[in-house]
């Protein structure tokens, strides 16, 4: 679905679509694995859509899940949740959902913190979300992201497909996916 073992990602997500649930399949195959999940989110993942999504995994498995709810403070949980990240290995996974306020550009102390994740997540898989949004000029490429100002990681977006209710495009580089969206999670369509 996306590359995991390629260096840490950002993915743009067009707002409303499902970047939180596509987040969710990601660490649900990862938990499969009995690898560990270290997830921090703006907001908690909505309990009944995470139940859908993680609901197959047995007790032992969800028990590699941790969540951690930040907020508007990005940076405190960062520093406190960096020895644990720097201490995971190449088959866990963190996500850190919304890194960005949906509008505007990306606070400074956010942008500290997701820099100071990154560098914490050197041996582990890693993906940081933003919401998409399109270009208010009309110049260049039609779409952009809230969190831009990120260095050094790869871009990936997440987009509607044209006309079909339930699925998206996921843009990795050159290389186009297309996902349907169903109850329990993103799937290859």
């Amino acid at each position: 679905m996306l590359d995991l073992d390629s260096g840490p990602v950002h993915l743009s997500v067009e707002a409303g679509i499902g970047g939180t649930s596509l987040c969710l399949s990601l660490a649900a195959a990862v938990l499969e694995s009995n690898a560990r999940v270290v997830w921090l989110g703006r907001t908690t993942p909505d309990p009944t859509r995470t139940s859908q999504i993680l609901g197959a995994l047995s007790q032992s498995q969800l028990e590699r899940l941790f969540i951690i709810d930040f907020g508007d403070d990005l940076l405190t949980r960062a520093k406190a949740v960096t020895p644990l990240i720097s201490r995971l290995n190449e088959s866990d996974l963190v996500v850190v959902d919304d890194w960005c306020p949906p509008s505007g550009r990306a606070p400074a102390a956010d942008l500290e913190a997701a820099r100071s994740i990154i560098k914490a997540a050197a041996k582990t898989r890693l993906v940081l979300t933003a919401k998409a949004y399109e270009s208010p000029s009309g110049e260049g490429d039609p779409w952009r992201s809230r969190g831009e100002q990120l260095q050094g990681i790869r871009q990936v977006w997440l987009f509607r497909a044209e006309g079909v209710r339930n699925r998206r495009i996921l843009v990795d580089a050159e290389q186009s996916t297309e996902l349907e969206l169903r109850e329990g999670g993103f799937y290859p369509a």
